[in-house]
């Protein structure tokens, strides 16, 4: 099952958000995420949150609400929730803005997610990121998105090898503290990224 999650972070163009609803099987909001939902005309299946900062869902809405002192975030809790209604995959959205700590803790959730034996994608209005856990994996190039990096999440990345790119690299080491592998692009429909040790986020961007 296909899972949108839409989270609280600001945003400055949530349209994009509609089209991930299209195909989502089920829709759940992290607290706030109703804003950016009700925005779009979007009606969610699940609400979950503490609703501390006063966003609370219209009653009506299915909502499952969180005390606010607790160790997992809001955005957690959601991802969690939705594991256990079944979810395979889980699309994130409006989980990139604001304060950094919370950016950087929802991008951990895609690690989370692959631990778990599921996937996730994060989603803004110029990015789109996935985890890559080792091995070999086949990308499909998207005109959507005319650039490709890969962000080391190990303090290095062995054996690295992308094929299909305009700069390709064949069993290279990558250093979390001085990366080489940002502003790549496709040059074939479809290019693989190999990594022989190591996690990494892969991300997918444009220019506004």
């Amino acid at each position: 099952m296909r899972t949108l999650i839409v989270a609280s972070a600001p945003e400055e163009d949530d349209t994009y958000i509609k089209a991930l609803a299209e195909r989502a099987d089920f829709i759940m909001c992290a607290d706030g995420g109703t804003r950016h939902a009700a925005a779009c005309g979007i009606a969610p299946d699940l609400v979950v949150g503490d609703f501390d900062s006063g966003h609370r869902p219209e009653s009506g809405v299915a909502t499952i609400t969180l005390q606010p002192e607790k160790d997992d975030s809001d955005l957690m809790s959601c991802t969690k929730e939705a594991i256990r209604r079944g979810a395979s995959c889980i699309d994130y959205a409006c989980a990139s803005g604001g304060r950094i700590d919370h950016f950087l803790s929802n991008l951990s959730l895609l690690e989370y997610l692959f631990q778990q034996g599921k996937r996730g994608v994060f989603y803004d209005n110029q990015n789109r990121v996935t985890f890559h856990g080792g091995g070999t994996l086949r990308y499909m190039a998207d005109a959507a998105y005319r650039y490709v990096g890969i962000i080391p999440l190990d303090a290095e990345l062995r054996g690295v090898t992308l094929t299909g790119l305009k700069y390709p690299l064949q069993d290279v080491t990558v250093a979390r503290s001085e990366i080489i592998t940002i502003s790549n692009e496709a040059i074939t429909p479809e290019y693989t990224i190999s990594i022989r040790e190591g996690r990494a986020l892969v991300i997918e961007s444009k220019d506004k």
